[in-house]
């Protein structure tokens, strides 16, 4: 199969639309097996350009921990830096496919058509124009949560009366429809992790980092040149957050005091592992050190633009390989 029939394939398999009200009849309970699409992640995205060569040598790098050739690094750095821009949509995808993955050719006018149907699917399954109206606001306004040094959700900030019990419902409706992706603060590491989450604390992202950097209106050229912005931190996270939410993996983050916080906390056949996210080569992280500290893991996870390493306990593993967490 080549890499166009790959792409549509999968394309006719991934659900778009919402799941809330969409029966109207019994539900056939028993009959049929739950499957969750989600956006392509980057090793499918490596997959479908072709890239098996280059992702072969990611895996052999993670699984040894040593470090990836210069030029294979740079190589899957640039090809992380368009995947940000384009994101995991099958058409997305299949669009800079065509195009010979040429990023200026790429045409991201798609990503725009998608969050526009995300919109409509929204006033079409959604009983009332005002719960529909709330829904979209909460959707908008996650680049502005996420733009915050504390990206803990406020709903304060969706408007001036913003408040739990207005806004609560349409950001379950978010939830439920897989659209965003919610991150529960831990009130303590220990397992379950589950059993002591924060429902208050939270973070929202977006489903697919696509669709954040064009809601964000970020230009192609910010990304691609490595120029330094404040908000490239905000995307980077989105994209662990879709790539451990891809692995069926639950979102939590640690917080202590007033400044430290981790970004991701994961239990794993290893324990309880912090991972800090880092949208360059600067790894310096007081809140990983803090962490390590007090709880003590096996060891950490730092995803950053560094190649694979691993020293003083903790894993260097660059933003291109974290689909292998």
């Amino acid at each position: 199969m080549n890499q166009k029939s790959h792409i549509k394939l999968y394309a006719l398999v991934v659900c778009y639309g919402v799941k809330i009200n969409r029966f109207n009849s019994s539900f056939p309970v028993g009959k049929i097996r739950m499957e969750y699409m989600y956006p392509m992640n980057f090793e499918e995205f490596l997959m479908a350009t072709g890239k098996e060569m280059l992702l072969n040598k990611i895996k052999q790098c993670y699984s040894k921990m040593e470090a990836m050739p210069s030029f294979a690094h740079e190589q899957a750095i640039t090809l992380y830096k368009q995947y940000l821009c384009v994101g995991g949509m099958p058409e997305s995808i299949n669009n800079f496919i065509e195009n010979d993955l040429d990023i200026l050719k790429y045409d991201s006018n798609i990503i725009s058509n998608i969050i526009e149907m995300y919109i409509a699917d929204m006033k079409k399954y959604v009983k009332g124009n005002v719960e529909s109206v709330k829904i979209e606001k909460v959707y908008k306004n996650i680049p502005s949560q996420l733009a915050k040094d504390k990206k803990a959700f406020r709903y304060n900030l969706i408007d001036e009366d913003g408040r739990k019990r207005k806004y609560e419902t349409p950001i379950e409706w978010l939830i439920s429809s897989g659209m965003i992706l919610p991150s529960y603060k831990i009130k303590k590491s220990e397992i379950p992790l589950k059993v002591y989450k924060d429902e208050d604390a939270f973070k929202l992202y977006l489903s697919d980092v696509g669709l954040l950097t064009s809601i964000s209106e970020i230009k192609y050229p910010d990304i691609m040149l490595e120029r330094s912005f404040e908000f490239k931190g905000a995307i980077t996270e989105n994209y662990i957050a879709q790539e451990l939410t891809f692995k069926n993996t639950s979102l939590y983050y640690w917080t202590y005091g007033r400044n430290a916080e981790v970004d991701f906390i994961v239990y794993n056949e290893d324990g309880i592992i912090p991972i800090e996210v880092k949208s360059s080569n600067n790894v310096k992280s007081t809140s990983l050190n803090i962490y390590i500290k007090e709880n003590k893991p096996k060891y950490a996870i730092r995803i950053s633009t560094k190649n694979f390493g691993y020293e003083n306990n903790i894993k260097s593993v660059p933003l291109y390989a974290a689909f292998l967490i």
